[in-house]
């Protein structure tokens, strides 16, 4: 960064910008610096800034021979400028004139009054509405601390090991993430750290990770933890500058309590974007997030990344989603009433904090008024809905005064007036009658003294020099009455003041700035005693963000079709008409094919489904997850039936676009994602697996998808849905009671395909490769010759290194043979090494 030596001299305002930015940990920090109505940056800062913000870098004192680098922002504009920085991984620290430039002594004194970072945002209009904003802190114990700031939602849970918190630490999407010294420079975090790519990572020395929190209440949170919750209060402290009165507490959470939703199956399921654009249009959020409120918005997309395990819980969401969907006049007025609501929840935070501004105190008056009509509509609930209702508090008294006080439609501002209504005040209405009654005053007072004086030529006037005014001709000088003070003698009259004149002058000059002040008082009361009903109003969003995620759910619901899913915990699977959610909305105007999934304990935890590419086996898989984690979040399904057994985790192992941008090959990326599957998968769990072996040889790559499904079927014994092109695979079923095959169908017509979408029972030995390449548009001439090239290959005409083979002596292929199983060692053969025998063996027959 910029040094003193930078400039040639040292001005007082640039040796008190040096102090203040000596005071900053983070050297990497951008200082906004307040002159005037401008923020300015300066040295490296202002290099920096200038180039990340597209504004002009200019210099102070251009003369000298080290002319100091500046660039600057309108005060009133920072907030989309610090948006812009942050984007851009920089945190911004924002230091204020604390004292008026009037009545200050020398230069005017500036502090730093916060540090803006990534994960403490507490400004609405940088913050998603509908998602957390969290900030993480991790340990060398892999405990986690995590707090959205902006909401005081304060969580912590000890996890098992590093994989535990990655897995956990990519559902969360943190921010922010704070790191101890000491781990920053492990073995493990090095590892660790190309994985939260994603996130701003912060190091703080390691007394940061206090174990010994006082601020909060911890009851219930793991001792593991405590030092990751003391890193958060620390920072939340060093960088807001002032204390939180909304974070009072820490939530105990575990992991076990919810289906496991890791990073690869939130990727492959595309729950809150899409694998191709990262668009949030054409993700499961995107369908499902019906909400009118930005709590509900934020409730519904924890429901959706932590789906249920208990199956009570489960059928308490889906009895209310069913009785909003089917009660018309509660589905309509949900509708019309939820959509007046304000984020109640960040708007509390920020009033606790003393940032709230007048509009925000309407927006939350409007909101409460709309509370009673929630709860006449929703008399008589029970179960979840009737909770819910029992939770809501319209803060009648907040509520009043906030009518009583504040104007219906304030300014942003809440230091420049025109906030507070009329009649409130007697001070504040005489005031604004004197800002706005000069004219009237003065007519008053004129058409009075000269009724007194009887000098029907007086007049009263004002100028900047001597103020108010009283002007007599020196014809009238006789009638001056005593009270009446000599300021001027002009040729042809005489100014005069009296006490009364300058007592008014007084009040109407400091009238508007009286007027803001006064304002700015009243209105901080309201604030202040709005922070009064902060538990209240905590307890009343919560209770709105959950009845607008069950209202959401309703909708959906309603609007596509769905049906209401029985859960249990019987280990069966059974889904009749089956539709993937995303692919039926998006493609409307085609009607989508269902499908019938039925897995079990039993018969059948395992489906080999063979078939093209392009044929549907992948939609299959997906809308059956989907279909799963829905149910287990409270969800209506796409189905006509659906019965679900409760799944422990869902595991995907499809594509591998992610990591090979990472530098590890498709091989690489399906064994990393097979592997974590069979080490943490359980007869509980459902598993997706879309292709395995790929990226390898052919015998290598049967052999594996063998040996992996053979695991699954025999050890793991999860429910599994197998997708392939090895149609070896399917001689499985002929050997294994829990496995069977299926196919997605095809039919042939003319030399061509037609892709049926339908699941069916059975195998198949074709894999129509060549047709769906003509399909994607290669030319005919490479279509062609691949169709010769496959009836030579399939007559032993030719082999895979693309030469023309002699035809073969009588005795020849029986000789290969002899050879092969002379190389063969039984006493060392693996079950995988006699497998690639045995289909070396049958290629040479």
């Amino acid at each position: 960064m910029g040094t003193h030596s930078d400039q040639t001299s040292v001005t007082p305002m640039l040796k008190q910008y040096w102090q203040i930015k000596s005071e900053i940990e983070d050297k990497e920090t951008i200082l906004f610096f307040r002159l005037g109505d401008f923020y300015e940056m300066f040295f490296d800062d202002a290099r920096i800034a200038s180039e990340l913000l597209d504004i002009t870098l200019t210099s102070r004192n251009k003369s000298d021979a080290n002319p100091v680098p500046l660039c600057g922002i309108p005060y009133h504009a920072a907030e989309g400028y610090i948006s812009k920085l942050l984007s851009s991984g920089k945190k911004v620290a924002i230091c204020e004139q604390v004292e008026d430039p009037k009545t200050a002594k020398g230069i005017v004194r500036r502090e730093i009054i916060k540090i803006i970072t990534p994960g403490v945002l507490m400004e609405t209009d940088s913050l998603v509405a509908g998602e957390n904003n969290y900030l993480a802190a991790i340990n060398e114990e892999f405990a986690l601390a995590i707090c959205d700031v902006s909401t005081g939602d304060f969580r912590a849970a000890a996890l098992k090991d590093v994989e535990h918190l990655i897995r956990e630490l990519a559902r969360i999407e943190p921010k922010e993430i704070l790191v101890p010294r000491s781990l920053s420079e492990s073995q493990i975090f090095l590892k660790l750290k190309p994985l939260l790519s994603a996130s701003m990572l912060t190091v703080l020395d390691d007394p940061n990770f206090d174990p010994l929190v006082k601020e909060v209440a911890l009851e219930g949170v793991p001792s593991e933890a405590y030092s990751s919750v003391g890193a958060v209060i620390s920072y939340l402290k060093n960088t807001h500058k002032r204390e939180l009165g909304h974070i009072k507490s820490v939530t105990a959470y575990s992991v076990d309590q919810h289906m496991v939703v890791d990073e690869s199956t939130k990727r492959n399921l595309e729950l809150t974007r899409t694998m191709s654009e990262a668009s949030h249009t054409g993700s499961l959020s995107w369908l499902l997030d019906r909400t009118r409120t930005a709590m509900g918005g934020r409730t519904l997309r924890r429901w959706m990344l932590y789906p249920l395990l208990d199956t009570i819980a489960i059928d308490d969401k889906l009895d209310a989603v069913e009785s909003i969907k089917d009660d018309f006049k509660l589905f309509e007025e949900l509708k019309n009433d939820l959509t007046l609501i304000a984020d109640i929840e960040r708007i509390t935070s920020r009033i606790v904090i003393g940032s709230a501004n007048a509009r925000e105190l309407v927006s939350l008056k409007e909101s409460l008024k709309v509370i009673p009509r929630l709860k006449l509509n929703l008399n008589g609930a029970g179960g979840l809905l009737g909770s819910i209702v029992k939770r809501l508090d319209d803060c009648r008294e907040l509520l009043e005064k906030i009518e009583g006080v504040l104007v219906a439609e304030p300014p942003l501002s809440v230091k420049e007036g025109g906030l507070i209504k009329e009649g409130f005040s007697k001070e504040l209405d005489e005031l604004r009658s004197l800002a706005t009654d000069g004219k009237g005053f003065i007519a008053r007072l004129e058409t009075s003294e000269k009724t007194r004086t009887g000098i029907s030529s007086l007049k009263v006037r004002y100028n900047k020099v001597f103020g108010y005014y009283i002007e007599i001709t020196h014809t009238h000088a006789d009638k001056v009455p005593e009270n009446y003070i000599r300021k001027q003698t002009l040729a042809n009259a005489e100014r005069f003041i009296t006490p009364e004149l300058k007592e008014y002058e007084e009040k109407v000059l400091g009238a508007e700035e009286r007027i803001r002040q006064l304002e700015h008082e009243l209105f901080t009361g309201v604030r202040t005693y709005a922070a009064e009903f902060a538990g209240r109003l905590a307890e009343t969003a919560d209770a709105l963000g959950r009845l607008d995620a069950l209202a959401s759910l309703a909708f959906v619901a309603n609007d596509n079709r769905y049906t209401r899913p029985v859960v249990k915990n019987d280990g069966e699977i059974k889904i009749t008409g089956g539709r993937h959610p995303i692919i039926e909305k998006l493609n409307s105007t085609e009607r989508f094919v269902p499908n019938d999934i039925s897995l079990n304990m039993n018969d059948c935890r395992m489906m080999i489904i063979t078939g093209p590419n392009m044929a549907g086996k992948s939609t299959i898989m997906r809308q059956t997850a989907l279909i799963v984690l829905m149910a287990q979040m409270g969800s209506f399904v796409p189905a006509s039936d659906a019965s679900i057994s409760v799944v422990d985790r869902i595991f995907t192992r499809v594509g591998a676009s992610d990591n090979l941008v990472k530098g590890q090959s498709t091989f690489m990326v399906e064994m990393r994602e097979a592997s974590v599957i069979l080490r943490e998968a359980t007869d509980k769990s459902l598993i997706l697996i879309d292709e395995i072996g790929r990226g390898t040889s052919t015998y290598d790559g049967v052999s594996i998808a063998w040996a992996v499904a053979e695991y699954l079927h025999d050890r793991i014994k999860a429910k599994t849905l197998f997708a392939t092109h090895y149609h070896e695979l399917t001689d499985l079923a002929l050997t294994k009671e829990g496995i069977k095959n299926f196919n997605v169908a095809v039919k042939e017509w003319n030399d061509q395909i037609i892709f049926l979408r339908k699941l069916v029972s059975g195998g198949v030995n074709r894999s129509y490769g060549i047709e769906v390449a003509r399909l994607a548009g290669l030319p005919q001439e490479v279509v062609t010759r691949a169709k010769e090239i496959l009836l030579k290959l399939e007559k032993g005409e030719m082999v895979l290194k693309g030469e023309e083979t002699r035809q073969m002596g009588l005795f020849e292929g029986d000789s290969q043979l002899q050879n092969i199983l002379k190389g063969v060692n039984l006493d060392t053969l693996t079950p995988i090494e006699a497998l690639n025998v045995l289909h070396e063996m049958k290629n040479k027959l």
